[in-house]
């Protein structure tokens, strides 16, 4: 049966999302009643969220239909449920990224070749300075705050004068293990959505989903293959980047308007021994 396949399917798919998920949370302490208890939480937030019928009000009785859980455990854990604490490292992270991603597109944060400038922490007219930078792209962490936190992860450095230099043109932290857990909440989410979104709707609607892969490359040429990759995903973030600043309202009041949207767009790179395909 076509619903029978399609299960085996599902099923093989997220057997291999949870391998290195797992991986993480074992590296990490938390134990599979933890996760029992987060997936039971992910699937009554889900169950409420996107499983109501339009014509009556999501009721336990119908997250515990659609979910499996009990009414009784639905209660317990909606009265238990906090607020989680990497929802507030995810905040900071969008933050930083946009700061980044201002420094490196806008012309006032740029020298005549196009490299990031170093920048005064704070100058008198405010343009031009990483105080006026982190104005200019909003949210409600203050300046400084910001700047500890890109000095932390690795992202800037201070120099002897004062002046902010930038050290990575995308906020993937060189330290900080809350925040690169953070980017796999993120990240991951995001790429997820796409490929799930591609699978319930028609082709004329997909969004963007591609990749290159190849399985017989050897070890020694991987070390020159991951920089030279590196360059071209940094060369292809800095164009996208200009392309959807373009058509962002903030930075461009004339661009078409229309209900607030988010709009993502990642590039990866990944390698790892070669295991051939178990029916072969």
């Amino acid at each position: 049966m076509e619903g029978e396949a399609t299960k085996r399917e599902l099923i093989g798919a997220v057997r291999s999302i949870l391998r290195p998920l797992v991986r993480q949370l074992i590296a990490h302490g938390l134990t599979f009643p933890a996760f029992n208890r987060l997936a039971k939480e992910v699937y009554i937030e889900v169950g409420t969220r996107h499983f109501a019928l339009s014509f009556k009000k999501q009721t336990d009785s119908r997250v515990a239909l659609v979910t499996g859980i009990t009414r009784k455990e639905i209660g317990q854990i909606r009265r238990g449920q906090s607020r989680p604490f990497l929802e507030a490292v995810h905040l900071d992270y969008g933050l930083a990224t946009r700061v980044i991603g201002r420094w490196v597109t806008e012309s006032s944060y740029l020298e005549s070749d196009g490299t990031p400038r170093l920048l005064p922490y704070e100058a008198d007219t405010g343009v031009g300075s990483f105080v006026g930078l982190v104005d200019e792209v909003g949210g409600d962490i203050p300046p400084r705050a910001v700047l500890d936190e890109l000095l932390r992860v690795g992202a800037v450095a201070l120099t002897p004068d004062g002046e902010v230099e930038l050290l990575e043109r995308a906020y993937i932290p060189a330290r900080g293990t809350e925040e690169k857990l953070a980017i796999l909440g993120s990240d991951a989410t995001e790429l997820i959505g796409a490929i799930t979104h591609n699978i319930d709707h028609p082709s004329e609607e997909a969004f963007l989903q591609r990749k290159v892969y190849y399985d017989h490359i050897g070890a020694d040429a991987l070390q020159e293959l991951r920089q030279k990759v590196r360059a071209a995903g940094a060369a292809f973030v800095q164009e996208i980047n200009r392309l959807l600043a373009t058509y962002d309202l903030d930075r461009n009041p004339k661009a078409p308007g229309g209900n607030r949207k988010r709009a993502v767009v990642g590039v990866y790179y990944f390698d790892e021994d070669y295991e051939p395909p178990q029916n072969q």
